[in-house]
Order: C-alpha cells, then sequence, then structure tokens
C-alpha cells in the first residue's frame, strides 16, 4: 500500500476477507468476495480516440504474496476476471513490483 499509494492517480485499499464467529454462533462474512486480491482500488486512465480527453476510473486489483507464496485457484480467478473486463490485476512479492505496475501510463 505504501509503494503505490502515494502515486498520482491511484487509490488502493486494503481488502480484509474472512469469517467472524459470534458466542451466539452466528457469523459474519466480510471483505469484496472470495478469492477477491489484498489491495482493491481504482487508478486515473485517459483513453482514446473515441473518449479522447476524458478521464475514467480503471479498477485494480493486486494480490501480494512473499517470494514463495502461492496464488489460490480462486484468487486466479479473480484476477483472470478483473484483467478480461479491462481492469489492471497482477500478483506482486515487492512494493518496487507494485510500484511497477503503475509506470508508463496506461496499458
Amino acid at each position: 500500500m505504501l509503494a503505490v499509494g502515494g502515486l498520482p492517480d491511484v487509490r488502493v485499499f486494503r481488502n480484509n476477507c474472512g469469517v467472524a464467529l459470534h458466542p451466539d454462533g452466528s457469523r459474519v462474512v466480510y471483505g469484496l468476495c472470495p478469492g477477491s486480491s489484498d489491495l482493491i482500488g481504482f487508478r486515473t486512465v485517459t483513453v482514446t480516440p473515441d473518449l479522447v480527453g476524458r478521464q475514467l476510473a480503471q479498477f485494480v486489483a493486486i494480490e501480494v504474496k512473499t517470494a514463495t507464496g502461492r496464488v489460490s485457484p480462486e484468487q486466479r480467478r479473480f484476477l483472470d476476471a478483473v484483467e478480461r473486463a479491462g481492469g489492471l490485476a497482477a500478483v506482486v512479492r515487492s512494493p518496487e513490483a507494485a510500484a511497477a505496475l503503475f509506470q508508463g501510463g496506461a496499458p
């Protein structure tokens, strides 16, 4: 979050997912959805040619992993769905890799 949160035109939010169990046995499921990425947000992009000069928010999904961390099948499906819909989705293993996603403007 620190590596990309201060970049111009990028906003990311921590997406905690899980289940909370109450003493009475009831459950509260929280987070965007199963498999959703650790960081969710958007970046502002300018598209061309039919929307020349108009700024739009592009959905961003960043899955944060350690050097040896594995992406679950649910996480892979979420990332793939974001990419198919035109969003920016990636697995990153360092702050530098996260920041590199936003260098060079729109893909």
